[in-house]
This record gives C-alpha cells, structure tokens and sequence, in this order.
C-alpha cells in the first residue's frame, strides 16, 4: 500500500506534505539516528558502572523518543499563529516551573535545580535555553 498526495489533495496531511522542508526532516531523522546509536554505543559501560542493567538508557532515551517525535510532528501541523501561542503559553509554564524549583526543588548533590514531577525528575533550566 502506497501513500501519495498530490499538488491538489487538500486535507491537512497532503498540505503539510508539500509545505514541510524535508531537508530539516532528513536532519532531524539523522541526528535522531546518530544519537540512538551513540546512546547505545556509550551508555552501556556506564549503566553498568552505576550498577544498573546494561541497557537502561537506552530504554530510557527510546521511551521518550517516540512521543517527543510525534509532538514535533503535531506542532509542524500548526499554522504559524497556533505555534506563537504555543510558544508563549510554553513560555509562561517554563517560568512557572523556574520559580517553583527554590520552593519544591529537590537537592541533588548539594544543589536544588531539580523538580520532580509525575515519578520523573526535570530541570526547568533546561526548558528556558535558546
């Protein structure tokens, strides 16, 4: 089964298709790509150093691959405007967080730069980073 969409198809896949920049799609599939194989060529000695099981981040990075791949293709079907609000209100959430850390951070080797949320830690420094 093959799935074509031409100049004229009009649903939201078919536009999406012919005003997506493949190239950064490519690139974003090879860092992708690159990135599991350097996880799984470096992560093992260090699992086994802190005394896990061998493959436990790469578990880990894979687990979050799928879903974070999926947002970046949800937020490219928005249109321009959508994708500013969604920014702004990402924004407002990561200052959110920012100011929450002095409050409920947890310490983790002498400094409080850590929020946990739903079983998973996070750093809200991270959301705010150009």
């Amino acid at each position: 089964m093959t799935i074509t969409f031409g100049r004229t198809d009009t649903s939201t896949l078919g536009r999406w298709w012919w005003t997506v920049d493949r190239w950064t799609i490519a690139a974003l599939f090879l860092l992708v790509g690159v990135g599991a194989l350097l996880t799984m060529a470096a992560s093992p000695a260090v699992a086994e150093r802190i005394g896990t099981q061998s493959f436990h981040f790469v578990r880990r990075q894979f687990m979050f691959l799928a879903p974070a791949l999926a947002m970046m293709i949800a937020v490219s079907l928005l249109a321009p405007k959508q994708v500013r609000r969604l920014a702004v209100l990402g924004l407002i959430g990561s200052v959110v967080l920012l100011a929450l850390v002095p409050l409920l951070g947890a310490e983790v080797k002498g400094a409080k730069r850590w929020l946990t949320v739903a079983g998973m830690s996070i750093q809200p420094s991270e959301f705010v980073k150009p």
